[in-house]
């Protein structure tokens, strides 16, 4: 498991720091953007955050995220299968970071400091698989787009059974990240959520 961790960060290592560029700089544009927050937006977070002490479907829950996981990887693919998807695959990577940034301010602006604890028990654990998913799949769009580009302005003949052996494994990993992150928000963050309801 370690050999295969540094074997993928090594692999996009230069990507990654892209990314991470990228997703930073939208995690501070969405704290920036909170000073537009106002009471109606604070109000439906916790009414959104209280509802989980209702009866959820875990099952339906786990469905949905999943599905919506996979939908979000299936466009970052798609976008790095052209040239001219990567401006919005930025954007998107960019959107990501913003939605971390604001979703703490949030946090902060609702329950000031229970939300500080709010984001470490409540919003970390999900977001971490979310971001790992994003960086992978991301990664991979990435390179995939670069290695079209490259064979475009060059001699080079487009191999596609290496190119697709390539990105292959990186596909599994990426399917089994966001597997992993649905069943945590189905069951971990639920009742993580619950725990922090009641403090």
């Amino acid at each position: 498991m370690k050999k295969m961790l540094r074997f993928l960060f090594q692999k996009y290592q230069n990507v990654y720091l892209f990314i991470t560029i990228l997703m930073v700089s939208g995690a501070l544009a969405g704290l920036l953007f909170s000073t537009f927050i106002n009471v109606h937006d604070i109000s439906q977070f916790s009414s959104y955050l209280n509802a989980v002490n209702a009866s959820i479907d875990k099952y339906a829950f786990f469905l949905d995220q999943f599905g919506s996981g996979i939908s979000f990887v299936g466009v970052l693919f798609l976008l790095g299968t052209s040239i001219i998807g990567m401006p919005f695959l930025s954007f998107i990577i960019f959107s990501k970071g913003l939605q971390i940034g604001f979703s703490c301010a949030l946090f902060i602006y609702a329950y000031q400091l229970k939300g500080i604890v709010g984001i470490f028990i409540a919003l970390l654990p999900q977001v971490l698989f979310d971001v790992a998913g994003s960086f992978l799949a991301s990664a991979c769009a990435i390179q995939l787009s670069l290695h079209l580009m490259h064979t475009a302005t060059s001699k080079d003949r487009l191999d596609l059974r290496k190119l697709f052996n390539y990105i292959l494994s990186d596909v599994c990993i990426v399917c089994i990240i966001v597997l992993l992150g649905a069943y945590v928000k189905s069951t971990l963050v639920i009742e993580l959520i619950r725990l922090f309801n009641l403090l």
